[in-house]
């Protein structure tokens, strides 16, 4: 199995012009819009090229913008910028906003092929809790990054040229939420939406039959250990299950994802332990309601921050000080908090108990009748 990085060396020598766009190059830009692309743009100069950034990667300046670390990022910029395939492409209205409070995490950037198309890609969630908080506000409400994604759109798509859009986890939820709000005559320029294993829409704040209009040009691709894609899934017809070379919940990351010959290498199931554990989730989701989703995404995030952290990278850093605030914010929270985490967890182990005992059974049937 390949990787992204594999990908572009092998593709590197032919523009996407003369192959035309392939679902591997939407892994990859949607891999790239991670990247902090600010050294290469000023005020002065809104486009630039993604050939411009191997500055960036030979003077240590890639800053990526995950949660699941920065490593193999630098390497695939560096690739793909040195490439004809990626490193003629331009990039602009590249913008990145972020606040804590009230919180907001939006990023996106358009990518084009002078000749042919435009990708506009929407960043993930990045390292701060105020992303991460925004993602659980989807739950409950329209954020301002999904309202940000809808402008974000109108601004730049037009009828001038072929169209893609997409992005992974809460990128995707982004994209998904653009497109099914935007209205018809841009719609009609995009050829293909890229949902990358993000969340769906709440339905309790979205219509999900909003997913009729979209569905016949949008394509899904979740990993085979699937959480954060079984958020609220959207009914996409064309959903694919990808190879990674991780395990278990690190699948998530999208250049962890594999290529065979040239195309996403798909398998033909999720794994059993993150189906029972994804359904789990969403039940625990299901028995609250959006009021108190709310209330609990409040006072989660202020149990998180009690150390001082603004993100995970701090929580992680401030030790067993930092720690030992968490536990006393937690000890003091409202009593539905500690419930609901208590409720999550319970639910959680329970279907993994109920999937363990379930497979024990199936072992004992295929024993043979002499067996003991």
């Amino acid at each position: 199995m390949d990787s992204l990085k594999d990908y572009i060396q092998w593709m590197g020598d032919f523009p996407i012009s003369m192959t035309g766009f392939r679902d591997a190059d939407a892994l990859v830009l949607c891999a790239l819009s991670y990247i902090d692309f600010s050294p290469v743009f000023s005020e002065e100069m809104g486009t630039s090229y993604i050939r411009d950034c191997l500055t960036m990667v030979k003077n240590d300046q890639v800053k990526v913008m995950t949660t699941g670390g920065s490593e193999g990022y630098p390497e695939l910029l560096a690739a793909a910028a040195s490439s004809i395939r990626f490193g003629s492409l331009s990039m602009t209205d590249y913008l990145d906003l972020s606040r804590k409070d009230p919180p907001l995490q939006f990023a996106a950037v358009c990518f084009h092929d002078d000749a042919d198309f435009s990708f506009l890609a929407y960043r993930g969630t990045d390292n701060s809790l105020a992303g991460w908080k925004e993602d659980f506000m989807i739950s409950f409400t329209r954020t301002r990054a999904q309202k940000l994604a809808l402008a974000y759109a109108r601004d730049h798509i037009n009828g001038n040229r072929h169209w893609y859009m997409g992005g992974h986890s809460k990128g995707s939820n982004l994209a998904l939420y653009a497109a099914c709000l935007l209205d018809r005559t841009r719609w009609d320029t995009v050829d293909r939406l890229y949902l990358l294993d993000g969340p769906g829409l709440c339905p309790q704040v979205l219509d999900p039959t909003l997913y009729r209009r979209i569905n016949a040009k949008t394509t899904q691709i979740v990993p085979r250990f699937c959480i954060i894609g079984k958020l609220f899934a959207p009914d996409i017809k064309d959903t694919r299950i990808i190879q990674s070379s991780l395990s278990g919940f690190l699948q998530h990351i999208v250049i962890s994802w594999g290529i065979d010959h040239g195309k996403p290498a798909l398998t033909d199931r999720h794994d059993s332990a993150s189906r029972i554990a994804a359904e789990a989730v969403n039940d625990w989701i299901s028995s609250i309601s959006p009021p108190d989703r709310a209330v609990f995404v409040d006072d989660l995030f202020e149990i998180l921050s009690a150390g001082g952290a603004d993100t995970l990278d701090q929580i992680r850093s401030n030790g067993l000080e930092g720690l030992e605030a968490i536990f006393r914010r937690l000890r003091d929270s409202r009593r539905m908090t500690r419930k609901s985490l208590s409720d999550l967890q319970l639910r959680v182990l329970k279907a993994n108990l109920d999937n363990m005992l379930d497979r024990l059974s199936a072992l004992r049937r295929q024993k043979t009748p002499g067996e003991t």
